[in-house]
């Protein structure tokens, strides 16, 4: 196993080391996705603000297709 090894306090978080931050340009307020993979291996990942952005547009064009009460127009959208 490669890396730093940190702790997890009694809230559950996980204080990335210094050098990953400086790495990464990690600042405070900072948006970071979290997952797994099936072998125990954690993920995280920084999210840019254009990510955001993008996943926002989509999900208004989700809600909108969601609104739509004809399967026919779901598809035109």
């Amino acid at each position: 196993m490669n890396g730093l090894i940190t702790n997890i306090d009694d809230n559950g978080r996980i204080q990335l080391p210094l050098a990953i931050r400086y790495g990464l340009h990690l600042l405070p307020g900072d948006m970071i996705a979290v997952d797994q993979l099936g072998d125990g291996t954690i993920i995280l990942k920084k999210i840019e603000e254009k990510e955001i952005l993008r996943a926002a547009e989509m999900s208004e064009v989700s809600m909108e297709r969601a609104q739509c009460t004809d399967i026919r127009l779901i598809h035109a959208v």
